[in-house]
């Protein structure tokens, strides 16, 4: 009879070691390009540029919440023929991830968090730096390929006085919006 129990217990920690490794939380690199257009005083200086993203995502497999960091490089020319130089842009941002639940090949998710902005304006052989907080939020949707996943998403930045206006030369909200497109692997 002990040796009976002993299988049950031995067969019952299996079994829920099993579904705990099953809910474990899944982990992927997202790797992704794409246009970044600059709105409101931002786009008063600044031209449509390019951007590049890496992200690491967490999301538990019994929950549609996740979390996600990422890190993104983007350049934006001057919009003016007086200068020659361009803004350029390191973010880094800490988010939350809310995954539709759905069946399809396709899974639609909003994301959105805050972040700390590095721009620099560069002016022939002269540039300057300043660092600013922000916030993000934006949708997107992950295409399922496999192993791997095609995602497309856009995402509207505010920076915290990162710009100016154009008319009082004041400290202004600058906001851009870069449209990204990329791929996402499992790192299970």
């Amino acid at each position: 009879m002990k040796t009976l129990m002993r299988g049950a217990a031995v067969g019952l920690a299996l079994a829920l070691g099993t579904q705990v490794a099953q809910a474990q939380a899944g982990l992927s690199l997202g790797l992704g390009a794409g246009a970044v257009i600059p709105t409101g005083s931002m786009a008063d200086l600044n031209s449509t540029g390019w951007t590049g993203q890496t992200s690491l995502r967490v999301k538990p497999a019994v929950s549609p919440l996740g979390f996600q960091v990422d890190a993104s490089y983007s350049r934006m020319g001057f919009d003016t023929d007086l200068v020659d130089g361009h803004t350029s842009m390191l973010a880094g941002t800490a988010n939350a991830v809310f995954a539709f639940p759905s069946a399809a090949v396709a899974r639609p998710y909003l994301i959105g968090g805050l972040g700390v902005y590095n721009m620099k304006a560069t002016v022939g052989d002269v540039s300057g730096s300043d660092t600013k907080f922000g916030a993000n939020a934006g949708a997107g949707f992950d295409l399922k390929l496999g192993s791997a996943s095609l995602y497309a998403e856009g995402r509207f930045h505010a920076i915290f006085n990162g710009g100016s206006d154009s008319e009082t030369l004041e400290e202004a909200t600058a906001y851009m919006i870069p449209l990204t497109v990329g791929l996402r692997w499992s790192l299970r």
